[in-house]
């Protein structure tokens, strides 16, 4: 019997995948939304322009769902913190291997869990700029250099992400040919 997580995996076209995570939300109620959307299309183009060499399937896939335990009420800071690695948990329960569930629960640095893949330096700048890029119900959406400034200056200013320099070139080639505007 096929699990989910080979499911999902053998899908390489992003718009089932898509489906299967909007299918697994009305099952499960998992955090899915169009900002997860959106936070895996920006990976996808990512690794498509700067040629990156990584799995974009897998990871197309892990950012789909590694914020499935997010919660909407971010008043709770200790749910806050443990929402990626009871993700992680609940991915493993899936199928998905332990590196997998390792990336995923990476993506953030709320765990500590060192150490750190490299591929979830890729989800994170992900997460982090797609965040950024939209609207909140306490703020309006950054401006495109304004969210690259904090990406870079406030939220991994005392953190080294092996992808940092490869994304701002990305994001300054996607402004040259109007993708990101």
């Amino acid at each position: 019997m096929e699990t989910f997580a080979e499911y999902i995996l053998s899908e390489e076209n992003f718009g089932k995948k898509v489906e299967i995570m909007s299918y697994l939300k009305k099952k499960t109620n998992i955090f899915f939304d169009n900002s997860v959307i959106f936070k895996a299309f920006i990976v996808s183009m990512f690794i498509d322009t700067m040629d990156i060499k990584a799995d974009k399937n897998k990871l197309v896939t892990a950012m789909l769902l590694c914020e499935c335990k997010k919660i909407n009420n971010a008043q709770d800071i200790e749910k806050i913190k443990a929402y990626a690695k009871d993700g992680a948990d609940f991915l493993e329960k899936l199928g998905f291997s332990k590196e997998f569930c390792l990336i995923c629960e990476q993506h953030n640095r709320y765990s500590n869990s060192l150490p750190r893949k490299k591929e979830a330096d890729i989800l994170e700048l992900a997460d982090q700029f797609g965040g950024m890029l939209l609207d909140r119900p306490e703020r309006i959406a950054f401006p495109i250099e304004e969210a690259l400034i904090l990406l870079e200056s406030r939220n991994l200013k005392n953190y080294t992400n092996s992808y940092l320099n490869e994304f701002k070139n990305f994001i300054n080639i996607a402004k040259e040919v109007n993708i990101a505007c």
